[in-house]
């Protein structure tokens, strides 16, 4: 079994993984919402709203202050583009998110209806933040 696949049945059957055509829209999404540096994370220094995080508890805190709402959809994308994007609950991800994350280097966890992403990045930062146009 692979990390991948543990990942997926850390999850639970709620899960969805993309098909080629929702994976392209999503991404196209994420990038059109956040800019990138050239090393492959997000640029932060373009964010207003965001927050370097330490705990999942600051997460949802940062989330509950800026979304309101915490029901929706969200993406996990991983930085290897071979890899699939999977689709769940957000209260699916935290309680296994070292599986999660185990899956490749850097991981995203995305909200395109609200707006917002986690970035864990593999030297251990962790960043919430929601796109400008959310602000």
């Amino acid at each position: 079994m692979t990390l991948f696949d543990e990942c997926i049945e850390s999850l639970g059957e709620n899960s969805k993984i993309l098909t080629d055509d929702e994976k392209r829209n999503i991404l196209h999404i994420f990038e059109s919402l956040f800019s990138f540096t050239d090393w492959g994370r997000i640029d932060w220094d373009q964010i207003h709203k965001k927050k370097k995080v330490n705990t999942v508890n600051e997460i949802f805190d940062f989330l509950e202050k800026y979304c309101k709402k915490n029901n929706t959809a969200i993406y996990i994308i991983w930085d290897e583009e071979t890899l699939p994007i999977v689709q769940t609950d957000i209260k699916n991800v935290f309680p296994v998110i070292e599986d999660v994350t185990a899956v490749s280097f850097d991981t995203w966890i995305f909200s395109p209806e609200l707006g917002f992403v986690v970035e864990i990045y593999h030297e251990g930062e962790v960043f919430v933040g929601i796109d400008n146009r959310s602000s």
